[in-house]
């Protein structure tokens, strides 16, 4: 006897949203190092920036991919706008936060510092570095970062943030003079 197929779902339709969400999921893979590394300088956290991540990729699924050109550009838009925000949230919350805040160094790429015999030396360099970030403004830091580390030009970082390509340059000068006189 023929089973009822008028009460099974439909598995053409299941392979689809699969596929669709197979699709998704290796664009952010092919990114990720990238994101990851973007994400977790402008936050100091590596659960931070993992959690942007997350929100950055469950926004992706829900955008028409067709319409995207640049899907690393726009994965980079998402996540330095979702990761401005929450450390404009953190600020607010730091207010009433009592002790000293200190940032979460984790292991990057390979360092031009050699091998692990001074992994003392990078940890100690990039809790420094994390923490003279916490000293400037989000847009600086999100500025500041995509240019110095991604190498990314004003007029890319311009329209991440929604800003002229001079006021990016003016804000990369301004975190720089920051970071030097600290």
């Amino acid at each position: 006897m023929e089973p009822d197929r008028g009460d099974q779902p439909d598995r053409a339709a299941d392979r689809g949203v699969t596929t669709a969400a197979a699709q998704a999921a290796g664009a952010v893979q092919a990114h990720r190092p990238m994101l990851l590394g973007l994400a977790y300088r402008l936050l100091g956290s590596l659960h931070d920036a993992e959690d942007v991540l997350q929100e950055a990729y469950l926004r992706w699924l829900d955008v028409d991919r067709e319409s995207v050109a640049e899907p690393r550009r726009y994965l980079s838009r998402v996540v330095t706008r979702l990761a401005l925000d929450r450390l404009r949230a953190r600020q607010a919350a730091r207010e009433t936060y009592v002790g000293p805040w200190l940032p979460e160094p984790v292991p990057t790429a390979p360092s031009p510092f050699g091998p692990l015999d001074s992994a003392e030396l990078r940890d100690s360099l990039s809790t420094a570095l994390l923490h003279l970030l916490e000293r400037l403004t989000p847009p600086e830091r999100a500025v500041y970062v995509l240019h110095t580390a991604f190498g990314l030009p004003y007029a890319e970082i311009g329209d991440i943030l929604d800003r002229s390509a001079a006021d990016c340059r003016q804000l990369h000068h301004r975190a720089a003079a920051r970071i030097v006189d600290h």
